[in-house]
């Protein structure tokens, strides 16, 4: 009988050590979060639940170094965050983080592709390749047939899937998605949330999410109930039916 093939554990793309935040309010001080430590695999899709005010917001920065800890240390592809000066950490976030958040965050004078393509300057790739690699992004998410319009003439659905296409064509390591279906009806969270949960399992890319949306957890590999600052549970939810390899569009 041949040997059974061994099992490759997934690699851990990102840690947390003990990792706490307080914010004061003139002579109050609130603490955020409260001593967490957690392990965050790449490939998978990790949602990170709670009500709003519960710390989930200021562990994703935290997680992706726009914040800084008060205490605690974290760990992003071997690299201890807190030992990075603010240009290595900028230049860290440039080559290897992706961030999708609630608000969408395009430029209104800017057609779809033009969006894509304008981070992608700031990593030095000519223009041909920033195109084709625009282009090719907006195509994964549905959008190739509509690349050439502003925001103003695109959906809500559609404006945040420009805007998981602009960080998908960075090619991260690292996606970080903040509430990104929260201003979103039900037929285009869903289309947003099976394409993070597709761009994880395709491109091996740890994608983080922060929401309180319930809609989410049955899609995710991983939920993190949080509330008061603390991880209340870590589980893997009830497999839900696979999503459709394609892109369908919700009904007007």
């Amino acid at each position: 009988m041949s040997e059974p093939m061994p099992q490759i554990a997934t690699p851990i793309s990102l840690q947390a050590r003990g990792v706490s935040k307080s914010f004061a309010s003139g002579k109050v001080q609130s603490t955020v979060l409260h001593d967490l430590t957690l392990d965050i695999r790449a490939g998978e899709l990790t949602l990170i639940s709670g009500p709003s005010g519960c710390g989930k917001s200021t562990l994703l920065a935290i997680l992706s170094g726009l914040q800084r800890p008060d205490g605690g240390q974290v760990i992003a592809l071997g690299e201890d965050l807190g030992e990075l000066d603010l240009r290595a950490l900028e230049r860290f976030r440039l080559l290897h983080t992706g961030f999708v958040f609630q608000g969408f965050n395009l430029f209104p004078a800017l057609n779809a592709r033009e969006q894509v393509e304008l981070p992608l300057s700031y990593l030095g790739l000519a223009p041909a390749e920033a195109r084709r690699r625009a282009m090719a992004s907006l195509e994964e998410v549905g959008l190739g047939p509509r690349m050439t319009l502003r925001p103003s003439e695109l959906s809500g659905g559609e404006k945040q899937r420009v805007a998981i296409a602009r960080a998908l064509a960075k090619r991260p390591d690292l996606l970080f998605a903040d509430e990104p279906t929260s201003a979103l009806d039900a037929a285009n969270g869903q289309i947003v949330i099976d394409i993070l949960h597709r761009i994880a399992r395709n491109h091996g890319t740890t994608v983080l999410c922060v929401s309180h949306d319930p809609r989410l957890v049955g899609h995710a590999d991983r939920v993190l109930a949080m509330e008061d600052g603390r991880i209340l549970s870590d589980r893997v939810p009830s497999p839900t039916s696979t999503p459709a390899s394609g892109i369908e569009e919700p009904q007007a």
